[in-house]
């Protein structure tokens, strides 16, 4: 049974957890650690697998109870608890992104490496689990299939509903970080460029934060991403793709639904009542994703879809694009 500690309990850690205990054989989550006490205790209580309730990140990474971590604290903390899990060894997964600035990413991204080149082997994983979502998996297999000639441009739907605390920068470093990571992934080419436009002001979002965000982003090969992000979209939490190819257009719906267009078939994505956060959203690419990384650890086998810390980088540098054309 490989013992997993979760670093932070707010919606990602919690859900991270629970996905495990419930859907991931062979793992189980044995320690928790979170400022929040009373937050900490209501997990374990009902995991009903944690040995040890912490405070403390370094101790959790420390305790002879934990064989791997998962790192869900906020984004300002990821640099600071992944030089904690280089020093403990062990195997560890970090949700995105790996730091809030460039700076920062670059050093650390070179702290994995030299870790990882020490020690032999991949150690340190990110969460980008988007690559591990039902539909956009089917996105991949319908474009290697040629069936609808070349991929030309892609249009997005990024909608957070009701995001405090979220920054005009954040935008592209926490919501759109996932799409810089996710068509890299799918096309097999880097970025180019960002520009970015903004609509009127929503009256939903803070006066001093730029919501919503148009953005253009354009691939090295050629392949165009058109993104309509809002930080607070108070119709609920909406994501939804079309991929518009040469013979026929391939939909991913607000419910993960996936549709295929053409002259011949006309299908169309489902309806229904909105989530309010992403969690359900993915919950299939989160467990998917989860059993994957356990899947590694156990093999000793590095599963080629799980991001590497040279992959959290390039996202933190194609967000990095967008950030310049707002500035």
């Amino acid at each position: 049974m490989l013992r997993i500690g979760v670093i932070g309990t707010g919606i990602m850690g919690a859900g991270h957890a629970r996905f495990i205990q419930e859907h991931v054989e062979g793992a189980e989550v044995t320690a928790l650690a979170d400022i929040d006490p009373v937050r900490v205790s209501a997990l374990a209580n009902e995991l009903g697998t944690v040995v040890l309730q912490t405070k403390s990140p370094e101790e959790l990474m420390k305790s002879a109870a934990v064989d791997a971590i998962i790192i869900a604290s906020p984004d300002s903390f990821h640099v600071e608890h992944l030089r904690l899990a280089i020093a403990s060894g062990k195997p560890t997964l970090c949700e995105k992104p790996i730091a809030t600035n460039l700076e920062d990413a670059r050093a650390i991204s070179n702290e994995i490496q030299a870790h990882e080149n020490s020690v032999g082997k991949k150690l340190i994983s990110f969460g980008f689990m988007r690559r591990f979502d039902p539909g956009y998996m089917r996105l991949r297999e319908e474009v290697e299939s040629g069936k609808y000639g070349k991929p030309l441009y892609v249009k997005a739907v990024i909608r957070n509903h009701l995001s405090p605390g979220t920054t005009s920068t954040g935008i592209f470093t926490n919501m759109a970080v996932h799409d810089f990571d996710i068509y890299r992934w799918l096309f097999k080419s880097d970025w180019e460029s960002v520009s970015s436009f903004y609509p009127p002001h929503s009256s939903s979002a803070p006066d001093d934060l730029n919501d919503p965000l148009v953005f253009v982003a354009k691939l090295k090969n050629g392949i165009t991403l058109v993104v309509d992000a809002m930080a607070n979209g108070t119709a609920g939490y909406d994501t939804r793709v079309e991929l518009v190819c040469e013979r026929g257009n391939l939909e991913i719906g607000p419910f993960g639904d996936f549709a295929v267009r053409t002259l011949e078939n006309f299908e169309v994505t489902r309806g229904g009542p909105m989530e309010i956060n992403w969690m359900k959203k993915f919950e299939q690419s989160y467990i998917n994703e989860l059993r994957a990384w356990v899947g590694e650890i156990k093999s000793g086998e590095v599963h080629p879809d799980l991001a590497t810390h040279k992959d959290a980088l390039i996202a933190n540098e194609s967000a990095a694009l967008g950030v310049a054309s707002i500035s």
